[in-house]
Order: C-alpha cells, then structure tokens, then sequence
C-alpha cells in the first residue's frame, strides 16, 4: 500500500496531479456501482494494477488502468439471472487504500450506516 506521504504521482507536475484528481473521481464513483461478482474480479485486478502503477511512479500505466476502470463501469443491460452487487470486502478494501493514497476520504457505504437501527 502506499501512504500519502510516498505518493511518487502529484508534485511533479500539473499532469499528474490531473491524473490523481481523474483517478479519484473514477474511485469513488466505482464504489457505488452494483457489478455481478466475475465483474468485480476484473476490477480487483485494474485496482492491482492501479496501485502498482502508484507505488512505482509510473505515471503512463496509472493513467492507463484509471481509463480502464472508466471503462468498466455497469452495463445497461444485465444478463439473465446476474445478480449485480456492491463491491466485496477485499475489492472495497483496495479501492479504500487507493483513495486514502490519493489523499481522499471514504464515504461511508450506505448499507453500513443502516445496520445501527
């Protein structure tokens, strides 16, 4: 995981700093997205290459797996007995490390705030 304090990405220049912003705004909109589970496994793997692409100051694949992620968005149409869901623990759990990278905050899943009553 790479800490706010490590980020090799955003004080270089205003690309990357633009790249970080992009790839935030992706993050915490891919948190709502309800996908079928096979799905989120292609996400897990995009948020791998992601954070690789932080830790390692390569700022050419970052903007790259973002794009992917963009792009991997829900379908309109969803086949016959998919049933889509929120992302799973560990998929949530990357994509909460990349957003805290990034220097963003989590929001709190709805799901979670309602499990109190």
């Amino acid at each position: 995981m790479v800490s706010p304090e490590e980020q090799p990405l955003g004080s270089a220049s205003g690309a990357d700093a633009a790249a970080r912003g992009e790839a935030l705004e992706a993050l915490l909109d891919a948190l709502l997205w309800e996908l079928t589970e096979v799905r989120w496994a292609a996400i897990d793997q995009i948020l791998e290459a992601m954070q690789s692409a932080l830790a390692g100051g390569d700022s050419d694949a970052f903007v790259a797996a973002t794009a992917d992620l963009e792009l991997s968005g829900p379908f309109r149409i969803t086949k016959i007995g998919a049933v889509p869901v929120k992302p799973p623990p560990k998929v949530r759990e990357r994509f909460n490390q990349l957003v805290y990278a990034l220097g963003g905050t989590v929001p709190e899943m709805p799901e979670e705030r309602s499990t109190g009553s």
